[in-house]
């Protein structure tokens, strides 16, 4: 259960300004600290204090709450700033006597407060509520809250649902990544306002006080204690749906060796395909009739390691499609069920009974302080041939990319239909999705036959080792493999969780 203040501009605009006057984009949670300290010092829940009011001991203990716990994110609305260079000129009140002139009302011209054209609320968010007593002071000083800004941008506050578009990154400095770097109160910000409320509104000495021939406007000074800057990243979205949504692991009595791996996996397919006989759907066999439609992946027969999880040893991985009929799944994961042994050249080898697994659920999580990127195991090899046309130079990290968008093709927008000119707009569209490639080394191999299925004779085969990030295309945990063997044992990616600062620094 989350807690969440919402804002909501009346007039459809939110102004205000910062530093010199300067037009604040958006208000920042500092800002709403103090909005609430004013409600709770001047409205109806203010106590007595001499001749003036202060926060009641409960509105200073939810703002100190406030203070030690910053939103855990905000949300922002689709904003449109009002541009101009207007003046606004206004009476202060004071008087003025310039050169020989006779003393004259001071007229004073100030940049006008433009403002932010708003469609939507601004809400402020934590993933944890406050305890009660907090919660229900902040539900009650929320009304109490005129405007956010300046008069003119009244505001309706209230604690509301909220989804946040940005989230706090606690670990973010200047010099790196994007977001919002918003003011934030700290421990000490209500403190530090009230104090410079009183001595403001004290009575001055009767000697400053006293009348003069030309009188300047004194602004107060800005109060920057209690104050941080938070950096509010723009929320990620949850990822699209995995390529393969479940596997089914079996256990083995050892690895199978990376240079053997896609001619095992040929004879686990063969396997398969005689278990479940005639009619042996296509995402199986990988047979589809012609003006058929074919999904971006069928089953996938992958090998893990000594350290595979799930099962204790070495394990085959059988995935299962995303766009597959629940009749054929039923067929292969019945299939699946009967198989004990497979026979190869180099000697048949037994599998135990499968375990299924959720694929997006499938590697552990990653180390703490860790970013979590992917190798391939042992190798990939690329989908396509080098563009003949080169608008660029290809690189294996552009091949390696353009893997990863076939793998995903369908989460992108429509690109060309055929040829090199949707190559290099599905590897641009995974490059956009925030894939990075890094350290693609060709493996010079004596039978680089062995890391592949079939192929044209047309295709260059350069298989290629890589580590390489998959961006929001999925999540942390999930299996996936790339590359023209991924269905039939190569270009597995396995988890390479690298250091924060390190990953950081080869996403730029």
């Amino acid at each position: 259960m989350s807690f969440a203040i919402v804002a909501e501009p009346v007039l459809g605009v939110y102004k205000g300004h910062v530093g010199s006057g300067e037009l604040d984009p958006l208000p920042s949670p500092a800002r709403l600290h103090a909005a609430l300290l004013c409600a709770a010092a001047q409205g109806v829940r203010a106590v007595p204090d001499g001749d003036s009011l202060q926060p009641c001991d409960i509105d200073r203990e939810a703002l100190r709450w406030l203070e030690a716990n910053p939103p855990d994110g905000i949300a922002v609305p689709q904003t449109l700033p009002n541009g101009g260079g207007a003046t606004a000129y206004r009476q202060e009140g004071l008087i003025v006597k310039e050169g020989r002139g006779p003393l004259s009302d001071k007229l004073v011209g100030k940049p006008a407060v433009t403002g932010v054209a708003v469609t939507g609320r601004y809400a402020w968010t934590w993933e944890q509520p406050p305890p009660e007593p907090v919660a229900a002071a902040l539900t009650a000083l929320c009304p109490e809250v005129p405007y956010l800004g300046t008069t003119e941008s009244p505001v309706r506050l209230v604690v509301a649902e909220a989804d946040p578009t940005h989230r706090l990154d606690p670990d973010a400095d200047l010099f790196t990544g994007d977001g919002l770097d918003l003011a934030v109160a700290v421990a000490g910000r209500s403190d530090a306002l009230e104090a410079a409320h009183r001595e403001s509104t004290a009575v001055p000495p009767l000697k400053s006080d006293a009348h003069r021939s030309s009188e300047k406007t004194v602004a107060p000074p800005i109060v920057t204690a209690g104050v941080e800057l938070g950096r509010y990243a723009r929320a990620e979205e949850p990822p699209p749906p995995t390529p393969w949504t479940s596997v089914l692991l079996f256990g083995m009595a050892g690895p199978v060796p990376p240079q053997l791996r896609v001619r095992y996996a040929v004879a686990v397919h063969r396997a398969l395909v005689s278990l479940v006989g005639d009619g042996a759907p296509a995402i199986l066999t990988g047979a589809y009739g012609d003006n058929v439609p074919q999904p971006a992946n069928r089953c996938a027969i992958q090998f893990l390691g000594p350290d595979a999880p799930h099962v204790d040893g070495s394990a085959m991985a059988l995935l299962l499609p995303r766009d597959a009929d629940d009749i054929d799944l039923t067929l292969i994961r019945m299939a699946a069920h009967h198989l004990r042994q497979v026979k190869v050249s180099a000697g048949p080898f037994g599998v135990k009974p499968p375990v299924e697994v959720a694929a997006d659920e499938f590697w552990p999580e990653p180390a703490a302080g860790t970013q979590r990127w992917w190798q391939t195991d042992p190798v990939a090899v690329p989908d396509s041939r080098p563009p003949r046309v080169r608008v660029r130079d290809w690189s294996l990290a552009d091949a390696a990319a353009l893997s990863v968008a076939l793998v995903w093709r369908d989460e992108f927008e429509k690109v060309p239909e055929r040829g090199e000119a949707r190559y290099q707009a599905l590897a641009r569209a995974a490059s956009a999705r925030g894939v990075r490639v890094e350290s693609a080394v060709r493996v010079m191999d004596g039978d680089v036959g062995r890391y592949v299925h079939k192929v044209h004779s047309d295709t260059l085969i350069q298989p290629y080792r890589a580590v390489l990030n998959l961006g929001n295309l999925t999540g942390p945990r999930t299996i996936a493999a790339i590359g023209q063997s991924r269905h039939l044992g190569g270009g597995l990616l396995v988890p390479r969780d690298l250091p924060e600062s390190i990953a950081r620094r080869l996403a730029r």
